[in-house]
């Protein structure tokens, strides 16, 4: 039996615009690599198409090249805003060869899970939750009604297996990172993110315990669970001595949660001298002066962090447990260590208003911050707060714009997609061009010459996005 995997990418943005965003980064598809591996152990023939690689081809090329290799089930991955790039796909793929069985995963079809089978007549099945064993249970061809997570279509009627058992993750194999088309160097770390080159993502944890109002957490559930540090450490070196990877991207959540991992994680990537560079995401809050100290020992070079707002009333809605206190204290202490700090934000919260908008760019202003990544407010289906959305401001719930970087929700506070827009806009030039950042650009000459190397090389699509920022 022969299984191909693919990774739509969203359409929202225009051709210009994606290049731009492929250039400046990048991601693998880890859920498909982990199950591609999965099956790939088990004998199966497995292969990748990641078309957020290769944004110049068309669904119909795409067709062309799922069909010349024949597979038996097609497994689909969607977020939100691919959903319908990757349902186009399916629908000629079955008006071509409908003998293909068309499975959908990832977090879009997680939540909707009915609806979807309901709604899309060319998908054959959904996977709600991890995929790994559930996609091996169904190459097998095992009864549906005993295949966990597994949603199907009984003559009218849809059914579904059992609810999803969590899998041990040490006992996954390690992703599929060589069925990843142009692995590693076609991929891209974020812009002056790493020292290093090339780069690699690693997933070492899932799940979160936290209750933010716009984090859909249909897939992995509200627990945490972990790869242990020998794992994660064996992973690393695969990675290193394998495809000569120097820049671990550890895509955790909640990497530090669980202090007892990180410091023997740290302890063995320092004992055993292994030359890589590595950031991660640090919950603030848990974080103390010692394990700073190990993760900077061990090699890392930045870690980025959720502070979303500056403004303690839209932190207290939406990001409960975080105090701007906090946020300040633990900055200082990753900075006075050593380590850049990237901050993460949110613009467009429910109850936003201007006032609540100037205080998060002062904030972020305030802050020794290396960079920051500002995305739009986005209620997500499966997020706890779009329930009640259309009562608190003006929503387009056109999938495709989901993506982060449209303003798809305008809070009634606002009233304006223009506003948001405008107050984006200067978020962004205000941040960059403050004097912190004219010693991290000198820095960055010498630490993170490849990002230079690639700025260059891109010059004009990237100064005409630098242009765009300073239009009116």
């Amino acid at each position: 039996m022969k299984i191909l995997f693919f990774n739509p990418c969203g359409f929202s943005l225009n051709n210009e615009s994606r290049r731009l965003h492929n250039l400046a980064c990048v991601m693998p598809p880890m859920g498909l690599a982990y199950c591609a591996s999965v099956l790939r152990n088990f004998g199966y023939e497995v292969k990748i198409f990641d078309a957020s690689l290769e944004i110049e081809i068309d669904n119909n090329e795409w067709v062309k090249r799922i069909l010349d290799f024949n597979p038996d089930i097609l497994g689909i991955t969607a977020i939100t805003s691919s959903f319908f790039n990757g349902y186009e796909i399916a629908e000629k793929i079955k008006h071509k060869k409908d003998s293909i069985k068309v499975v959908f995963g990832g977090v879009h079809v997680s939540w909707g899970k009915e609806i979807i089978l309901k709604e899309y007549p060319a998908i054959d099945f959904v996977i709600a939750g991890e995929g790994e064993y559930s996609m091996l249970k169904l190459a097998k061809q095992e009864p549906y009604s005993q295949i966990e997570g597994l949603y199907y279509r009984d003559g009218n009627e849809i059914k579904h297996g059992p609810d999803m058992t969590l899998c041990e993750m040490d006992k996954l194999p390690f992703p599929a990172y060589d069925l990843l088309y142009g692995f590693p160097k076609k991929y891209q770390m974020p812009l002056f993110s790493y020292k290093k080159y090339p780069g690699a993502n690693i997933i070492s944890s899932r799940g979160c315990i936290y209750q933010c109002s716009y984090c859909d957490r249909s897939v992995f559930g509200k627990g945490f669970r972990f790869n242990s540090p020998e794992y994660t450490f064996e992973l690393c070196k695969y990675l290193y001595k394998n495809f000569g990877i120097r820049h671990i991207n550890f895509y955790d959540d909640l990497f530090t949660v669980n202090r007892e991992r990180v410091a023997r994680l740290c302890e063995l990537i320092s004992k055993n001298k292994l030359n890589i560079n590595f950031n991660c995401i640090v919950r603030l809050g848990h974080i103390d002066d010692e394990l700073i100290r190990l993760l900077k020992n061990a090699g890392c070079f930045m870690v980025n962090v959720g502070i979303e707002s500056g403004d303690q009333e839209i932190l207290n809605r939406h990001k409960a447990g975080l105090t701007l206190e906090t946020i300040k204290r633990d900055i200082k202490k990753l900075t006075d260590a050593g380590l850049y700090v990237k901050g993460l934000f949110m613009m467009g919260f429910p109850g936003e208003t201007e006032d609540s908008i100037k205080k998060t760019m002062d904030f972020a202003l305030s802050l020794p911050l290396k960079d920051a990544n500002i995305t739009a407010f986005t209620p997500f289906p499966g997020a706890p707060i779009t329930s009640k959305i259309s009562e608190l401001g003006e929503f387009d719930s056109d999938w495709r714009k989901m993506d982060c970087e449209n303003f798809v929700f305008i809070p009634k506070e606002i009233g304006s997609k223009e506003k948001l827009e405008y107050y984006y806009k200067k978020f962004i030039k205000s941040f960059y061009q403050r004097k912190y950042m004219r010693k991290i650009y000198a820095k960055m000459l010498l630490e993170c010459p490849h990002s230079y190397y690639r700025i260059f090389k891109n010059i004009f699509s990237f100064g005409t996005y630098a242009f765009s920022l300073n239009k009116k």
